[in-house]
């Protein structure tokens, strides 16, 4: 059927563009001489021109009589005959009048005979059906399979709301469909408790934590310079005020993750952003014996949805992750690409960069590798860029950058869809 729906579709294409070609002539007298003109040297067995002009006149290689929408055709006097396999025709109101044309089904009517007797002369119609029929089935069957390890791939990423889509059949497939679902279910729930565990033990020690400073803070007033007991309270001072930036960083990954940003969102461009940080950063990576460099931008805004503050904050952890990771000499490089459907973030350096199997572990909260023990940091500020990309929908991969690190994260522009958090396997 499709040779025939490809026939139905020239013929209809080509009597557009003959419809087309008349269209543009406003007067009813040029129109006609055209299509009389057109007519007389057009055989009416494979092609219908007609212009019927609203006193009723008619010029053309055929008699029309038009009743509401049917349209009736005869044979003009002195003219050739018209088609006996009928016509495919279009009539469009033109010049004061109706312009109607048309083409001979004969096309048409030979292709679904050569498919009838092929159909009728098949000795194996049984086989072909059936062969039919099992390569339908194992389609489908591939399909649903494709389904659910798509979503176990992305329920190994960590998106436990992925869900199989629902089949309405009996059959293996389906339940192991139903039990995935279940079973992401429960470890959604899971996740939501214990996420919701965390922030609220966040929450509830912050200020106590932030009491204990200020209390520290008032005895260290009272204690003479260079003693012992003022060493253990500025000892004490440094663990309370890293204690207190850890519970702060918790607490705004959980306000991310809750959505609530997204009432704020705004056009914002990226490069402007970029612009801003470097600015600021440039002092910060001179003093630090760092070089910070801009390495590319876009010749036009690179505009996306989001949060200004959030976003900045994102390039603001990306900044420093890179400045207090790399020694003193290396590079910095930040950069924004754009296309007609994303834009790239890049921060990269040269320094010593992270191995490919702990590049997923990073992204954990509180996780720090060996050798960043001994750096400032709580193990919180990638965790971070994270729930700002997924916030605005962003994709934030972590990539060798021969040598160093290179971070990249991927915007879709306002209109665009969605993309996912991933990391290289």
């Amino acid at each position: 059927m499709q040779l025939v729906e490809n026939a139905e579709d020239q013929i209809n294409a080509n009597l557009k563009q003959q419809i087309a070609e008349f269209h543009s002539t406003r007067s009813p007298d040029t129109l006609a001489a055209l299509v009389a003109s057109e007519a007389a040297t057009t055989d009416p067995r494979n092609r219908i021109v007609v212009f019927v002009t609203s006193s009723g006149q008619s010029f053309g290689n055929a008699q029309v009589e038009l009743h509401d929408r049917q349209i009736d055709l005869k044979q003009r006097d002195g003219s050739q005959k018209l088609s006996d396999e009928g016509y495919v025709l279009r009539k469009k109101d033109v010049a004061q009048g109706v312009l109607i044309v048309g083409e001979s089904r004969a096309p048409i009517n030979e292709i679904k005979e050569t498919l009838a007797g092929v159909l009728f002369l098949s000795i194996l119609p049984t086989l072909v059906l059936s062969l039919g029929a099992g390569v339908w089935m194992a389609l489908v069957s591939a399909q649903r399979v494709r389904h659910i390890e798509s979503t176990l791939a992305q329920m190994t990423r960590g998106d436990l709301s992925s869900r199989v889509p629902h089949a309405d059949q009996n059959d293996d497939l389906s339940r192991i469909g139903v039990g995935i679902n279940r079973m992401a279910s429960a470890q959604d729930a899971s996740m939501s408790a214990l996420r919701q565990v965390s922030t609220d033990i966040a929450h509830d020690l912050k200020t106590p934590i932030q009491r204990i400073f200020v209390l520290l803070t008032r005895l260290r007033e009272h204690l003479a310079t260079g003693t012992p007991e003022t060493d253990l309270v500025d000892n004490a001072l440094t663990e309370a005020e890293r204690a207190a930036s850890v519970f702060h960083s918790l607490l705004s990954i959980a306000q991310i993750e809750g959505g609530s940003a997204k009432a704020r969102f705004d056009t914002v461009d990226l490069a402007e952003v970029l612009s801003t940080f470097l600015e600021i950063y440039a002092p910060v990576a001179e003093d630090s014996g760092h070089r910070l460099t801009m390495a590319r931008l876009p010749d036009a805004p690179a505009i996306v949805r989001g949060d200004r503050t959030l976003l900045g904050q994102l390039t603001a952890n990306l900044i420093e992750n890179a400045l207090r990771h790399t020694t003193a000499g290396s590079t910095i490089s930040l950069s924004v690409e754009s296309d007609q459907q994303e834009i790239l973030l890049v921060v990269s350096d040269d320094g010593p960069g992270i191995p490919e199997e702990e590049r997923r572990n990073v992204l954990r909260r509180l996780y720090r590798l060996d050798r960043s023990r001994t750096t400032p940091g709580n193990g919180l500020g990638l965790s971070l860029c994270v729930a700002i990309s997924e916030l605005h929908e962003a994709s934030l991969t972590l990539l060798d950058n021969n040598p160093g690190l290179r971070i990249e994260v991927v915007f879709s522009k306002p209109g665009g869809g969605r993309v996912n958090v991933s990391l290289p396997e």
